[in-house]
């Protein structure tokens, strides 16, 4: 079976598809994700009433379909939240799911793709063809129970196509036509006040740490968000920074070719990028890193606030650069990227470091 005949019961929806039309000429580079928003449905009830794509929706046996996505070969995977998007290319290989929780760890062979993926979280897949200028594209696609996207990967040109039309045959929905149970978003259960906190006990317990990926516990253990820490656990350990220095910041380790770690993360998935950048382009609200496999998107105007972290570990202090939307919500992590159980790379330091001086 080929990949177009795949997709020959699309249903129609003329209403629907005429306002997506609509929308698309008006502007033509609108993100899926905003289209939908335009509309007043999540993206996921976009692709079921098939707006302006042809898709297929698939069961839920993600960690299956995940275990059978190195056929794919070379693709482009993208993770993204409310103000960063992260565009990875390489092969989704060395797929290792596990744990009550649905844990996934992806990290292929040559570090090209580095995933930790929630898969509890996730609740809906389609394979989409979207009809571009210059031809179809295909892709997966995988929605939380709100109807918002996780993660997507795009074939490329060096992607094995039948191998797609072979998994989209496996994992497709006996049911095309079954009902798509959409949760509408809840406001976030208020943060934990400040007053509540044992202020020198996450003192101590912060300067007590041994390793970065202790931090969690730390969060969970004190009833603190983020940034409810950071605020409390003074100056020695984090600090804001001005985010109009962001620009000035990447533009400098691209300079001095001084690799990083990108994180960006969501509830089902956080996706890295582990190596030097090149490329650094403001457009409008949005900057970018432009790399051949490596894109980011920063969409500035939703950032609200930078802090510069130090937490202590065996290997010395590890420093990040974290970005901060008004509500509190993670949009990015930089580090310096380091070989584990060693200490981070003094170059990167001193450019986080440099977000302070005024």
């Amino acid at each position: 079976m080929s990949i177009e005949t795949l997709f020959d019961r699309a249903v129609d929806n003329t209403s629907m598809q005429d306002r997506y039309a609509a929308l698309k000429q008006e502007q033509p580079s609108m993100r899926q994700r905003d289209v939908a928003e335009q509309l007043l449905i999540s993206e996921a009830e976009m692709l079921h009433q098939q707006l302006g794509v042809q898709s297929l929706y698939l069961n839920s046996d993600f960690a299956n379909l995940l275990r059978d996505l190195p056929s794919l070969g070379y693709v482009m995977i993208l993770l993204r939240n409310e103000y960063a998007v992260h565009e990875r290319k390489g092969v989704y290989d060395n797929v290792k799911i596990g744990g009550p929780m649905g844990m996934g760890l992806i990290i292929s062979a040559d570090k090209r793709i580095d995933l930790r993926l929630f898969l509890k979280q996730w609740k809906h897949g389609f394979a989409v063809r979207e009809t571009l200028s210059h031809g179809s594209r295909f892709s997966l696609q995988f929605f939380d129970e709100n109807g918002v996207a996780i993660q997507k990967l795009f074939l490329q040109d060096k992607s094995d196509m039948q191998a797609y039309a072979r998994l989209v045959t496996k994992y497709r929905h006996p049911d095309q036509q079954a009902h798509l149970d959409i949760v509408k978003r809840s406001e976030e259960e208020a943060a934990t006040k400040a007053v509540e906190v044992d202020q020198q006990a996450l003192y101590h317990d912060w300067s007590a740490m041994t390793d970065v990926h202790q931090f969690v516990g730390l969060l969970k253990k004190h009833t603190v968000t983020r940034e409810q820490a950071f605020d409390l656990v003074g100056e020695e350990f984090a600090q804001p920074f001005d985010i109009a220095k962001l620009k000035d910041v990447l533009m400098t380790l691209a300079e001095q070719q001084v690799p990083i770690m990108c994180f960006v993360g969501n509830k089902g998935g956080i996706q890295i990028h582990s190596g030097v950048i090149h490329s650094i382009v403001e457009k409008g609200d949005w900057l970018n890193i432009l790399d051949p496999e490596f894109n980011l998107h920063l969409l500035m105007s939703g950032i609200s606030r930078g802090w510069l972290i130090r937490k202590p570990t065996s290997d010395g202090i590890i420093t990040s650069l974290e970005l901060y939307d008004e509500t509190g919500g993670q949009v990015a992590q930089f580090f310096g990227k380091r070989v584990e159980k060693s200490p981070e790379n003094l170059d990167w330091r001193a450019v986080a470091e440099a977000t302070l001086v005024a």
